[in-house]
């Protein structure tokens, strides 16, 4: 009996340590790679911005995150995720804000939102497939950006770190984790009509980051973000990527060059 008793005393405790382990180390960010980040990275990190114009009057979403993956002369090419689009909708416009491009809220400015957002080129979607939940979008801009590469492969608990624009927090946010996937998992919309192989990873994301990079300490897309689960209190687990490899695939389907 009371070898029964310690046992469950240092089961208690063990389990004790791993809980305040995981509250005081989960969310901690690598400093080393989000400073690399910050100086090699962060500028292909892009705001993108729905412009809805129906029955007279004109709405703005949130935004979503998305990053750049080629150039070619000044037209760049953004990856993103499908979902937050809405491209069967033909009365949308899509805005493409740089890294540092203030939204109307940052800018501070006395305008309507329309005048603001009217002076950013508008952006051209220039291709999706449902398949993936993936789009590209280009803008053309004079600006200097960052141009990623798209990873060959990806490793279980390879470090990586999402960048992006949650709605709740600043604009480019970077997070680091690992992925913590040993192959891809299926993920998709509640129904399960659409669902996706993806990759997990312990980087934290919120609503806004979708669309966003996942890149590995060489600077490179290992993943586009595409969403994450949360525990019964709506706090993050874990963040769902879509992986480079699909990645690529699509972009072949498209016939992108890179």
């Amino acid at each position: 009996m009371k070898r029964k008793y310690i046992s469950a005393i240092i089961c208690a405790a063990v389990i004790l340590g791993v809980m305040v382990y995981a509250i005081f180390n989960f969310g901690r960010n690598d400093v080393e790679f989000v400073e690399a980040i910050n100086n090699k990275a962060i500028s292909a990190n892009i705001l993108l911005i729905n412009i809805t114009e129906e029955a007279g009057s004109t709405s703005f979403s949130a935004g979503q995150s998305g990053v750049i993956f080629k150039k070619d002369a000044e037209k760049y090419y953004v990856l993103t995720a499908l979902h937050g689009l809405e491209p069967d909708q033909k009365k949308i416009k899509i805005i493409a804000l740089g890294y540092d491009q203030p939204t109307y809220n940052e800018a501070g400015v006395n305008m309507g939102l329309k005048g603001y957002y009217e002076q950013f080129p508008q952006a051209l979607l220039e291709y999706y497939n449902d398949t993936y939940d993936l789009a590209v979008i280009s803008f053309y801009s004079k600006k200097e950006y960052a141009v990623l590469s798209i990873a060959s492969g990806f490793k279980y608990k390879e470090p990586v770190a999402a960048i992006g624009n949650p709605h709740e927090g600043s604009r480019n946010s970077i997070t680091t984790g690992k992925i913590t996937s040993k192959n891809p998992v299926p993920f998709g919309d509640i129904a399960g009509l659409n669902q996706y192989p993806v990759i997990e990873h312990s980087a934290k994301i919120s609503q806004g980051s979708s669309g966003g990079a996942l890149l590995n300490k060489d600077m490179e897309v290992v993943g586009i973000v595409l969403g994450a689960s949360e525990n019964i209190f709506h706090q993050f687990v874990k963040g769902k990527a879509m992986p480079c490899d699909r990645i690529l695939e699509f972009l072949s389907i498209m016939d992108m060059e890179l």
